[in-house]
């Protein structure tokens, strides 16, 4: 029997933010969650910093805060906008 994989350290200052949006993704209701966000992300443990940049979105000031790059990428998706609009959102951001 093969051991579960093992989950990230929730000491790691990048843990919360990217538990959050992981979370948001994978839930079906996610496109309708992404509307009222401020009320998704307040049970999560996050600095001031991140919930700004969730809240405009930053998606540069996302990556910058040691969000994995295919979440910042799924989260962008969940906000209705074009895949092949995301390299062009990120540099202008």
């Amino acid at each position: 029997m093969s051991n579960p994989a093992p989950r990230p350290s929730q000491g790691s200052p990048r843990y919360g933010i990217n538990r959050a949006i992981n979370d948001l993704c994978q839930n079906p209701k996610g496109r309708a969650l992404v509307a009222n966000k401020v009320e998704f992300f307040a049970s999560y443990p996050l600095s001031d910093k991140e919930r700004q940049a969730l809240m405009k979105p930053d998606w540069r000031g996302l990556l910058a805060l040691g969000v994995l790059p295919n979440l910042v990428y799924r989260y962008y998706i969940m906000h209705g906008l074009a895949p092949e609009s995301f390299p062009s959102a990120v540099a202008a951001n």
